[in-house]
């Protein structure tokens, strides 16, 4: 699965963390695309997206996690629920299987497998591992999922066709497809507006990469910025009012964590720092920002208020905990799920949202990652 993968993002996979020089430049690739690259290619870190099951108010009790893992001796999905108890092997495939991706609307997670032929297809499969379905069956291509939207009405997925990384919507059958990257220059698909009728993408600009809106129709693409400066990776708050992302600062030539309002088009620097602080994920409440930072030598997982006060290391600790933004919140708030090589190995970790009680969950000598929250 490492060779199959491989050849979609060779040129963008050596860097470890995001910094400065690299940001005008850099694709950032959503991790699912690339997390089974993570362990050879990276050292053991990878890129994460937020599945949309984060979106959905789920009772506490009811939620789980599901993860990728060769604990069994090739990669499998796995789900456990959110102490780490009653692990369970969901694909138990002699194949190579993983990057889940969970869709609430749906009630089914998407993954990658090869199990049909020596190119990566998208699979579906209910939360148990049942009624698997080969939706793209692409002989010559890799496809990886990257998110559902929060409807479950389009699966988004990304695929070499043609020789090159492109991103893609369609329905959850494999119909309607639409290629965001011709016809929208998209680099990366970012996140799906609450009401499921818009998106963010991160779009190839003069300056590297430019924040844009778009929709499903194909109508005109919204800037976020002015293009001037490199942005990326946007999140849409809960009620949809404003959109978090990061940003080089044209003054300090720093990455820091920006907001707009897209009621009034007014953008606020939140973090103001000469570190690299990236990858924003709002609360699902909208109190709160987390994002990663190297601000104190090493990547940490920090919060603060929605409007940039009380600013809190979450992980403090000298390992290097998310380093490309694969942690998320809780759908209920109360905890996050993040990764972490401290232990010698990368792990699924869960921690509270005010940092405390940090568990390891997995616990295995194997790599275990691409954890997302599912029902």
């Amino acid at each position: 699965m490492v060779e199959k993968l491989s050849g979609m993002n060779e040129d963008r996979t050596n860097n470890q963390t995001i910094d400065v020089a690299s940001l005008s430049t850099i694709q950032f690739v959503p991790a699912l695309v690339v997390a089974i690259l993570a362990a050879a290619v990276i050292g053991g870190y990878f890129f994460y997206q937020r599945s949309y099951a984060s979106s959905l108010l789920f009772n506490r009790a009811a939620t789980r996690i599901a993860f990728m893992s060769n604990r069994d001796g090739n990669w499998e999905v796995y789900v456990m629920d959110r102490d780490g108890g009653n692990l369970a092997n969901l694909t138990n495939n002699p194949s190579a299987d993983g990057a889940p991706v969970y869709s609430g609307g749906q009630q089914r997670l998407a993954f990658a497998s090869d199990r049909d032929g020596e190119r990566l297809d998208l699979f579906l499969m209910g939360l148990d591992g049942s009624d698997v379905v080969n939706i793209t069956q692409t002989p010559d291509n890799n496809d990886v999922p990257i998110n559902w939207s929060p409807n479950g009405e389009y699966l988004v997925f990304m695929s070499d066709q043609g020789g090159s990384t492109q991103i893609f919507l369609s329905q959850p059958n494999g119909e309607g497809l639409i290629n965001l990257t011709e016809r929208d220059q998209a680099q990366t698909f970012d996140d799906w507006s609450p009401s499921a009728d818009h998106f963010l993408l991160s779009t190839a600009s003069e300056v590297g990469i430019s924040p844009v809106i778009a929709d499903l129709a194909g109508g005109p693409l919204e800037p976020l910025t002015d293009g001037s400066y490199p942005a990326a990776g946007g999140r849409w708050s809960p009620d949809g009012q404003k959109v978090a992302f990061m940003a080089v600062n044209p003054q300090s030539g720093a990455i820091d964590v920006v907001v707009e309002d897209m009621a009034t088009g007014e953008l606020t620097n939140l973090t103001h720092s000469d570190s690299s602080d990236r990858f924003p994920r709002w609360s699902p409440d909208g109190s709160k920002i987390a994002f990663v930072s190297d601000r104190d030598g090493n990547s940490e997982i920090y919060v603060m208020n929605a409007d940039g006060s009380n600013l809190t290391n979450l992980t403090n600790n000298p390992a290097g905990d998310s380093v490309q933004g694969d942690f998320a919140w809780s759908p209920d708030g109360t905890q996050i799920l993040f990764h972490t090589d401290r232990d010698g190995n990368v792990e699924v970790y869960v921690m509270n949202a005010d940092g405390s009680n940090q568990i390891n969950l997995t616990n295995s000598p194997e790599t275990d990652y691409s954890a997302i929250w599912v029902q």
